[in-house]
């Protein structure tokens, strides 16, 4: 039987840990990118409704709105606030909670006993409320 090669199986070792370092920070960036509650949580600012720019005049079913700003806050928990100045005056809606779904990178939020669905991307929420009026946030 030949002498093994010296430095041979050395050789291959180095190879294997290159390959399993490869792996691992493969997976440990798949886990980084997953989508979880976690990248809801926090203040979001309303970008637009309904191509309408926030802040600026709004139209919403038929009527026009100042609208200096609409922002959303998403806490741990479920629980969600919206706080608005339009026309001068600010309000704020506590009753508001939400729910995500991971696998799909979608938010349900549930605003006055209302229904409002939506989809996350990044740093972007499009969300559609109970009238199909579209709603673009941003993180703040």
């Amino acid at each position: 039987m030949p002498a093994p090669i010296p430095g041979a199986a050395g050789a291959r070792r180095p190879a294997r840990w290159l390959v399993l370092g490869v792996l691992v920070t493969a997976g440990l960036a798949a886990c980084a990118d997953a989508f979880g509650v976690e990248d809801v949580l926090g203040v979001w600012n309303t970008q637009s409704i309904n191509d309408y720019p926030v802040p600026g005049n709004v139209v919403y079913r038929g009527i026009a709105y100042d609208t200096q700003y609409v922002r959303w806050a998403f806490y741990d928990g479920g629980q969600c606030t919206l706080t608005q100045l339009v026309n001068g005056y600010t309000d704020t809606y506590d009753d508001c909670t939400y729910t995500v779904a991971p696998d799909q990178a979608t938010i349900a939020i549930v605003l006055h006993e209302e229904p409002w669905s939506g989809s996350v991307a990044d740093d972007t929420v499009t969300l559609t409320d109970p009238q199909d009026v579209r709603w673009v946030l941003r993180a703040q």
